[in-house]
C-alpha cells in the first residue's frame, strides 16, 4: 500500500517563503503521522524533512516540493518515505559518504544536514531527473506492539 501526501506543491521565488513553507510542511506531516497512527517516528521525521527541505532551498534551483509516503510492504517492513525535490543538478550522494569517512574529513565544512538524514533514516540517497533532482529518506516504523494477526484479530 502506497499513501502518496503531497506536502508542499513546488513553489518558487515569489511564491511563498520558504521558512514559511517550511514550517507548513512539518504541520502537514505532524497531522498525517497523527492520521497514520505512526507517531513513534514523528521526531526524526520532521528533523529529516526539514533538513532535506532545508538542503533544496539553500544549495537547490526553484522550484521546490516535497512529498511523504507511508509504504507497507508485501514482508511487513513499514516506513515513512520523505522526497524534497528541486530543478538543480543534485548532489554525489557517494562522494559525501566517501568525505564523512576520511580522517581529514570534517563536518565543520558542511554537510551536517545530510549526516544527521544519514544517521536517522534506514536508507537515504539522491534521484536525477531531466528536470532537476530528489532527494529521498525511509525511515522504518517500528511496530508499537503485538501484531493484529497474532492477537487473532
Amino acid at each position: 500500500m502506497r499513501v502518496v501526501v503531497p506536502v508542499l506543491s513546488p513553489f518558487g521565488p515569489g511564491c511563498g517563503r520558504p521558512a514559511a513553507s517550511a514550517a507548513g510542511a512539518r504541520a502537514v506531516i505532524r497531522h498525517y503521522l497523527a492520521l497514520w497512527d505512526v507517531q513513534s517516528v514523528a521526531d526524526e521525521v520532521l528533523l529529516v524533512v526539514t533538513e532535506l527541505l532545508s538542503n533544496a532551498v539553500r544549495h537547490g534551483t526553484p522550484p521546490w516540493s516535497v512529498r511523504m509516503w507511508l509504504v507497507s510492504e508485501e514482508d511487513g517492513r513499514r516506513y515513512v518515505r520523505l522526497e524534497a525535490a528541486d530543478a538543480g543538478a543534485g548532489i554525489d550522494v557517494e562522494q559525501l559518504r566517501a568525505h564523512w569517512r576520511r580522517p581529514c574529513g570534517s563536518l565543520l565544512s558542511g554537510g551536517r544536514g545530510l549526516f544527521i538524514v544519514d544517521t536517522l533514516a534506514s536508507r537515504w540517497g539522491d534521484d536525477r531527473s531531466g528536470l532537476g533532482h530528489m532527494v529521498w529518506a525511509e525511515l522504518d516504523v517500528k511496530p508499537v506492539g503485538p501484531s493484529h494477526s497474532a492477537a487473532g484479530g
